[in-house]
């Protein structure tokens, strides 16, 4: 694994993504493909069982050419609060695709996106820093070749 992008998805009306959400979230892979380039040895796609994040994950899923991606109910606390176990539990999702895919993206929700960046700092980059609570549509892209993070959207 290459690259790490943990997305929140999108704004959303009910339970489904509005149509702002779905722009967003079209921006963000974009985004994820001008940062990637065309070349990359496969890209692992993991989203929280929310209707909301399978609808982010559905876009990115489409905008890279997947068929396909995993679900886990465990990336949806509905808390707003991410134990370190549950942190942990996350790393366990993705350990068995780091040597397999390049790319590796988590769909998921306010609780995870504010926890595991800043998490993935400080146990792959050595660094104890926070890193800002992307809000709905947002997201972050950890480069863990450089060791280097930045947001997305890119502005």
């Amino acid at each position: 694994m290459r690259h790490l992008f943990v997305i929140r998805h999108g704004h959303y009306a009910g339970r489904d993504l509005s149509d702002r959400g779905r722009e967003q979230i079209s921006h963000i892979a974009e985004d994820m493909k001008a940062i990637i380039g065309e070349m990359h040895n496969g890209h692992y796609l993991l989203s929280s069982t929310a209707p909301r994040a399978e609808q982010t994950a559905e876009i990115i899923a489409q905008a890279f050419g997947l068929e396909a991606f995993d679900k886990d109910e465990r990336l949806w606390t509905g808390g707003g609060y991410i134990s370190p176990e549950e942190v942990e539990a996350i790393d366990g999702m993705i350990a068995p695709h780091k040597d397999k895919h390049d790319i590796v993206t988590i769909s998921t929700h306010y609780e995870v996106v504010g926890s595991y960046p800043s998490h993935i700092a400080k146990t792959l980059f050595g660094r104890d820093e926070y890193i800002r609570r992307p809000e709905k549509g947002e997201g972050v892209h950890l480069d863990l070749e450089a060791k280097t993070y930045q947001m997305l959207p890119r502005r």
